[in-house]
């Protein structure tokens, strides 16, 4: 099984801010939700200080807003803000994803083979696995991206992705698309067709964006 390329945590605030992104990034812990630091230790069964440490950090990175007289809450996703979102990503992920093509070792583009060859099986089975579904999104969608050899990019993209954890909005529901989408990509970085790589994830990423302003219409999300 091929591993995430996602840096291990290397301290107790570090590990609470990854495994709190993951609830939001889930969907367990939906935009509004409000975070008190006993909930989150009973959850993570650590301690209050790391978890006031991770608060912090999702704070930082627009995962959490901090609300007077409400204190720490989920932030919520206007269509605004996903529209901006996706025309960012839009803009960087082609990048990076044509980068990839170019500068994948064999061993990356093997993981990212493994990683869809993977999602392909959870997303096919009956019932499919939610959790599993996102994270082995996320998984190849990362190691797409690290495969560009690009760390300032790179940062940039992640940050993208845990300021929206879009993924818990539409993600399912879509999940037999993606397969198709991602097989795209897939192929054409084994190929190392640079090109089509980039515009196989302009148009994947094109139709998540319109996914996601519809669903976020649809339960009325502020504009702004």
């Amino acid at each position: 099984m091929a591993t995430p390329p996602e840096p291990l945590p290397t301290t107790k605030a570090e590990e609470a801010f990854i495994e709190i992104r993951r609830l939001i990034e889930r969907g367990r812990l939906p935009g509004g939700a409000k975070l008190t630091l006993s909930s989150l230790s009973d959850e993570l069964q650590m301690s209050l200080t790391p978890i006031r440490e991770a608060l912090r950090m999702l704070q930082a990175n627009g995962l959490v807003e901090y609300k007077r007289h409400h204190g720490h809450v989920v932030t919520q996703y206007s269509i605004r803000r996903a529209e901006e979102t996706y025309l960012l990503r839009q803009t960087l992920e082609p990048l990076a994803t044509r980068l990839a093509a170019v500068n994948a070792t064999a061993d990356e583009l093997k993981n990212i083979h493994e990683l869809q060859e993977e999602f392909r099986l959870v997303v096919d089975g009956d019932p499919p696995r939610f959790a599993d579904v996102v994270d082995l999104n996320a998984r190849w969608h990362r190691m797409v991206y690290a495969s560009a050899h690009s760390t300032l990019l790179d940062e940039f993209i992640d940050r993208l992705w845990t300021g929206v954890p879009y993924q818990a909005i539409w993600f399912v529901q879509r999940r037999h698309r993606s397969v198709a989408d991602h097989d795209a990509v897939t192929v054409a970085l084994e190929k190392r067709q640079a090109e089509v790589a980039e515009q196989a994830m302009l148009d994947h990423i094109g139709r998540g964006r319109a996914a996601t302003v519809e669903h976020l219409q649809a339960i009325g999300a502020p504009e702004e």
